[in-house]
């Protein structure tokens, strides 16, 4: 039997490469992975809102996941104000605050109680 018919036989024996082929190969090394956004469900959207009412009323401390292509990011603070018209929230941290959009969050858990902590599950 030919050994172009054995195992890895026939991509071994057939060397040829397109210049079309090696620009993608060389192109996607060099292209950095990114992510999408992934869907949040309404139970979820649901937790995010009374976790961020609970951090706005009683000033607990929140981490909030911010969704970004290159890898999602934490944001660690009180919620101070959340504007519906502009669909943002205000964050106070310790060295300033930040405007987060709604369409960017991913999750909020309280650091200390809440309506749902990961002890919960």
């Amino acid at each position: 039997m030919s050994k172009k018919l054995e195992a890895n036989g026939l991509w071994e024996s057939s060397r040829m490469m397109l210049p079309q082929h090696k620009e993608r190969i060389i192109q996607h090394r060099t292209q950095f992975h990114t992510h999408a956004k992934p869907l949040i469900h309404e139970d979820e959207w649901e937790i995010i809102a009374q976790n961020l009412e609970m951090s706005l009323n009683y000033t607990l401390q929140a981490a909030i996941e911010v969704f970004n292509e290159w890898g999602n990011r934490y944001v660690h603070g009180i919620v101070t104000s959340v504007s519906t018209f502009q669909k943002k929230i205000k964050i106070e941290m310790d060295n300033g605050f930040e405007w987060i959009d709604f369409d960017q969050l991913v999750s909020v858990k309280l650091d200390q109680g809440g309506v749902y902590d990961e002890a919960d599950f």
